[in-house]
């Protein structure tokens, strides 16, 4: 699988690509909802016999987590590999990196969106429930398993997470 390389904002990345080639994971950086970096490799060319792509891949990992890549969204992929290919999970989990546990059940509903895109949008629960064509309590039911899906404190919380984690754009 050849590189798919998207790469802004850092001085250094150029090098960065240069040095670490096909051997690392996908990872994206995202400020304030809207991603400024993206950089996605084929981490199965890092499970070479000799051990080089491990290492290589220690590297890239190390080098990523510094430059802020590898947030929760971005490691939907390097999180499905690790669940079919125990010794990269062992990898990863002995360097310090913690896998991510994401299931459908903590997906959030196209509905739970719609209604904290509302939320972000300053309106309350009566106006968010007159835009969806639902009832209040129906709102409140939506932003309530978004809320625990999310752990969030409160509906402000709850979009600055979904945001983080790129539910929001």
């Amino acid at each position: 699988m050849a590189a798919d390389i998207g790469i802004r904002d850092a001085p250094d990345e150029g090098r960065f690509i240069a040095e670490l080639g096909r051997q690392s994971a996908s990872a994206w950086y995202e400020r304030n909802g809207r991603v400024l970096r993206f950089f996605r490799v084929d981490i199965s060319q890092a499970l070479i016999e000799n051990g080089v792509g491990i290492q290589l891949m220690r590297v890239a990992l190390a080098q990523a987590r510094l430059q802020g890549f590898l947030v929760e969204p971005a490691c939907d992929f390097v999180t499905e590999y690790m669940r079919d290919n125990p010794e990269t999970q062992d990898l990863l989990t002995s360097d310090g990196w913690r896998m991510l546990q994401r299931s459908d059940n903590n997906a959030l509903t196209e509905r739970e969106i719609s209604v904290l895109r509302g939320i972000a949008a300053g309106l309350e629960n009566k106006q968010i429930a007159e835009r969806l064509g639902l009832s209040t309590e129906t709102v409140k039911e939506h932003l309530s398993h978004a809320m625990s899906k999310l752990q969030a404190n409160n509906r402000t919380h709850a979009v600055a997470i979904a945001l983080k984690r790129g539910f929001l754009r």
